[in-house]
């Protein structure tokens, strides 16, 4: 085999993914990759894959026409699918910004308080809906350190969410006409939180499993760390039980399958990656929004926010579980989810392990928000610069 052949071909598949690479959803790079090793592989090496052959009656061809074949076949798969991804990506933010608009901006400007927004995503919960209103208003008129505001953004459902919306919470919901999954919800509930200058954004499930009497105390522990995403954990240190009661054994082991690949990830290891119990800082909001997850926004949100060197930390809380309904991942579900995830963090760190490696050398420097900081009450403001002069 001609040196010169394996250069050309090794060139045209760094071309082919410097172009392409940053286009394609992290769920399926992996896929992209084991595609280009076999075409490697049958470009220079094809009496490897004669037992293949054989097997099924194939007469093999000369490397050159395989390898024109093959890299051009490849070329507009790649192409075709990156237009794919792009579209989609593109129709999730009209989607978002569309109904970011609808939500009302807060009548007062300025606040001593520091601004919060819950963010519920929510499909087909008519169920729950009745329980969790009234206690999201309660929380927020009894709330008084924070200026604590929640919205349920209604993705598409199709039975009596939009009624029961409607009804109960008028000025708390923002509505997608189609439904476009969690991480467009969370484009979303950013999105508003950018316009409204919340300083955090708690994201809540719609179904009762998190405790939101713990918003709060949530918001308390990521001022005073200085945290960007904190997370609500089941199974961080101080629990009592094993924190199966909200999940099952099988959604644990993905779990834990989930967290051992974000090890890949340096300043991402956490004990329960799929907790969609969470608090985001206005730093981590603004790099979520600028390179959103296309499926997966909890374990891949955690990537990114890691790949931004930003800090992440988890807590105790302990969930419960569901109201009513039953859960969208569940059973064979449950384990085609994790292992798609597991797939799409793996593509994730590929793509980015050189970029990673490059910004090592030289890690930017990262504060606080100024306005964030200036907002804490002063008794926690008091206790960071104990703790800073420890």
């Amino acid at each position: 085999m001609s040196p010169l052949f394996i250069a050309v071909l090794i060139g045209f598949f760094v071309l082919v993914f410097y172009q392409f690479g940053a286009r394609l959803a992290a769920r399926h790079s992996v896929s992209w990759y084991l595609i280009s090793a076999f075409i490697f592989v049958a470009s220079v090496r094809p009496q490897w894959l004669r037992p293949l052959a054989d097997l099924m009656g194939i007469q093999l061809i000369s490397n050159l026409v395989l390898a024109v074949l093959t890299m051009f076949l490849f070329a507009q798969m790649l192409e075709q699918y990156s237009e794919s991804t792009r579209s989609q990506r593109q129709m999730v933010r009209l989607v978002a910004s569309l109904a970011a608009q609808n939500f009302p901006l807060p009548t007062s400007s300025r606040s001593e308080r520091p601004r919060v927004l819950v963010v519920l995503p929510c499909y087909n919960e008519a169920e729950n809906l009745p329980h969790l209103v009234p206690q999201l208003t309660a929380l927020k008129r009894s709330t008084q350190e924070l200026e604590l505001d929640f919205c349920i953004i209604n993705d598409g459902s199709v039975d009596a969410t939009p009624a029961i919306l409607g009804e109960l919470a008028p000025a708390n919901h923002v509505t997608h006409h189609t439904n476009i999954g969690v991480a467009g919800v969370l484009r979303t509930g950013f999105e508003i939180a950018r316009r409204i200058g919340a300083h955090y954004a708690i994201q809540c499930d719609s179904d009762g499993q998190h405790p939101i009497q713990r918003i709060p105390d949530l918001v308390r522990i990521a001022q005073e760390r200085g945290v960007d995403m904190l997370i609500g954990s089941r199974f961080a240190p101080g629990s009592d039980g094993n924190g199966l009661e909200s999940t099952t054994k099988l959604r644990r082991l993905g779990g834990i399958m989930v967290s051992t690949t974000l090890r890949l990830f340096r300043g991402a290891r956490v004990e329960d990656p799929t907790s969609g119990f969470r608090v985001y800082s206005r730093r981590a909001m603004n790099t979520l929004l600028r390179q959103m997850p296309d499926e997966y926004p909890e374990p891949e949100a955690i990537a990114l926010v890691a790949l931004a060197r930003l800090r992440i930390e988890e807590t105790h809380v302990a969930m419960m579980p569901r109201m009513l309904g039953t859960s969208s991942i569940s059973g064979l579900k449950s384990a085609r989810f994790m292992t798609k995830l597991t797939s799409a963090l793996l593509g994730l760190r590929m793509r980015t392990l050189f970029r990673d490696r490059g910004e090592a050398a030289h890690p930017p420097v990262v504060s606080l928000p100024a306005p964030a900081a200036e907002q804490l009450p002063a008794r926690e403001s008091t206790a960071r610069t104990r703790a800073s002069g420890e």
